[in-house]
């Protein structure tokens, strides 16, 4: 039993150095085949970066800024965050019997932005003895209009990001023209020279494509997102203004579009 395993070893061995040594032959006809038609080697995304330099880590750090702030956006631009469906419908039913110490309780303890914005339009109204649906939609149209600035706020630095980058792929543009030209006023030669001049002109191309490529992502993602959050204010600004409707229904109440406090 012990000889039989020693010779399956030897020829399983032999099987795999055969297999390697055919390989390696493989590769090396390719190449040889490669030089001889001409034939340009086919870049990869490794190559890309490693000829890149310091210029092309930025513009990694920045496409993972990018992704990051694009999973952000996709877990706070949704409506359970925006305008909860069962605060606006408790929100709805207090307003519908006008108590309102109930409506600011449910606004205090929700942290939406649509209970921010009915909380801030019932404390423009403190002291009035009734409420006036004209002075509370003007103060939740500026409420609103406030906060959806916020919103855009954030989603503008995926804006700027997809600016920054192209312009940092420039900056390494520059910068690889710049070692070309300075390997050719060195006193090396013509040789070291071309190496330089190629080096430089590669790092420059791969930093430019970089930097699109980042750039084309951020604002792409931007444009899908700044539609997504444009229906998400409609949808907020609508929710906002049925459970104003609900305290106040225009032409309702006393006549003039009032009801008593409670």
């Amino acid at each position: 039993m012990n000889m039989k395993t020693t010779w399956l070893t030897v020829l399983w061995t032999a099987a795999a150095t055969t297999c390697l040594r055919a390989q390696d032959i493989a590769n090396t006809a390719t190449q040889a085949a490669a030089e001889a038609t001409g034939a340009v080697p086919a870049l990869t995304m490794t190559d890309i970066m490693s000829r890149g330099g310091d210029i092309m880590k930025i513009l990694v750090l920045l496409s993972l800024l990018a992704v990051a702030l694009i999973i952000f956006y996709i877990l706070t631009f949704r409506a359970g965050l925006l305008y909860p469906k069962q605060f606006i419908l408790e929100a709805q039913d207090a307003a519908e019997i006008g108590d309102l110490a109930t409506l600011r309780d449910l606004c205090r303890e929700n942290n939406s932005t649509a209970a921010k914005i009915i909380l801030t339009t019932l404390e423009n109204c403190p002291d009035s003895k009734s409420l006036d649906y004209g002075r509370l939609r003007d103060a939740m149209e500026d409420e609103g209009g406030r906060q959806a600035t916020l919103l855009w706020s954030r989603l503008q630095y995926l804006l700027d990001l997809s600016v920054i980058a192209p312009m940092v792929g420039l900056l390494g543009t520059v910068w690889g023209m710049m070692v070309s030209f300075s390997g050719l006023e060195s006193g090396v030669s013509i040789i070291n020279k071309a190496d330089a001049l190629a080096s430089g002109v590669s790092q420059a191309m791969n930093t430019t494509f970089g930097g699109l490529i980042v750039g084309i992502f951020a604002m792409t993602a931007y444009d899908i997102l700044r539609g997504r959050l444009s229906r998400q204010i409609s949808a907020l600004e609508t929710a906002c203004n049925s459970v104003l409707q609900h305290l106040v229904p225009v032409g309702g109440g006393n006549g003039n579009g009032n009801r008593p406090m409670r």
